[in-house]
């Protein structure tokens, strides 16, 4: 069976970490895997699939050198056939300067907004040492060809999840129309901005409720902001949950008003259980949502037009229902995780063909 080293530069709880576990967990009968990543939240998801773990510290300008003696005894011991790395374009440069002769694949799964275009530039600059570049959407592709890729280097292979058969119920009691989200609690996912919408729409709805499911620095800064809106009654903040796509099955309406995406793989999450799903059309979130069919894109920092698709929503049931219905089928047609190793399996097959050549 031949190996495949995942190298990342952290290992939390979040789109990238989903990912690499989706991947291997598809895949794990055609190849043998190893992730090297420095100790983060999803570890113990590693450890509760029985995906091998091998610590490396974070890199840093400090302890370069103590890192690559780390990442090449690792490589040593495992002799993979092809490194996987992803999210880091530096660390390209690093397994190509320690292993000339085995193939590398990465997978820029998008930049946030600070030291966007330097980002942007810096992988497309590293990106040309790998044997293949994979871009989660046309969006982040069509970026580093900009900034001076090869177009004939990339491929897109959009995220896939595993459909869910897991479904929980929310750890507190929470009457009422739900409006949910989960997300890491930062300012480029937007949350303020569904504070303020969610403001307008209780204005006019008595029984309506918010949950937030995910923590982070914005978190006191929100709780403020409901507690200045006097709406403290009807927000709910229940801080980081493992699992948290098992618990959207209870929001009657899932919105991610992100300012900026990649991709967007909680918009899966929520199609997978058939809950309809309000997005902001940035960034990757277009190439899932067609506006209108199988969900609603609203412009970022819009509090207006985000209030009045929620209200459309909570106003028209059957809506509601056939946007669920639709995301759905989109998701069962177009991001599973067996799609998505399908499309991975044929870029390792094609790299190991030519590296044995």
């Amino acid at each position: 069976m031949r190996r495949v080293l995942f190298l990342l530069p952290y290992f939390n709880l979040a789109g990238t970490e989903n990912h690499v576990i989706e991947l291997i967990k598809a895949l794990k009968d055609e190849y043998e895997f190893l992730v090297t990543a420095p100790q983060g939240g999803g570890i113990t998801i590693l450890n509760s699939n029985n995906i091998p773990y091998r610590e490396i510290p974070y890199l840093g300008f400090l302890n370069i050198r103590e890192y690559k003696d780390r990442v090449r005894k690792i490589i040593n011991d495992f002799n993979p056939h092809l490194i996987h790395i992803h999210g880091a374009h530096e660390l390209i440069f690093i397994a190509k300067k320690l292993f000339p002769d085995i193939p590398v694949v990465f997978t820029c799964h998008g930049y946030p907004p600070t030291f966007f275009y330097l980002n942007y530039s810096l992988s497309a600059f590293f990106s040309r040492l790998a044997d293949r570049v994979i871009c989660v959407s046309n969006y982040d592709k069509e970026i580093l060809i900009k900034k001076g890729l090869s177009k004939d280097k990339v491929v897109v292979i959009h995220n896939g999840i595993a459909e869910s058969t897991e479904g929980k119920n929310l750890p507190i009691k929470v009457d009422g129309f739900i409006i949910g989200t989960t997300a890491r609690l930062t300012k480029t996912k937007g949350i303020k901005y569904l504070v303020y919408a969610f403001y307008e729409v209780a204005k006019r709805y008595n029984n309506v409720k918010l949950v937030i499911i995910g923590d982070g620095e914005e978190r006191k800064s929100l709780e403020n902001l409901v507690k200045k809106l006097n709406i403290r009654d009807k927000v709910y903040f229940l801080g980081k949950m493992p699992g948290a796509r098992d618990y959207i099955k209870n929001f009657q309406i899932f919105v991610l008003p992100s300012l900026f995406e990649a991709f967007g793989l909680v918009i899966l999450e929520a199609f997978s259980v058939k809950v309809p799903v309000i997005a902001t059309s940035v960034g990757g979130i277009p190439e899932i949502i067609s506006d209108g069919i199988d969900g609603i894109l609203v412009p970022p920092k819009n509090i207006n037009a985000l209030s009045n698709a929620i209200v459309t929503l909570i106003e028209k049931e059957n809506m509601r229902n056939e946007l669920a219905q639709k995301g759905y089928e989109k998701f069962i047609n177009e991001f599973t995780s067996a799609k998505m190793a399908k499309r991975t399996r044929a870029v390792y097959e094609e790299i190991l063909s030519n590296s044995s050549k």
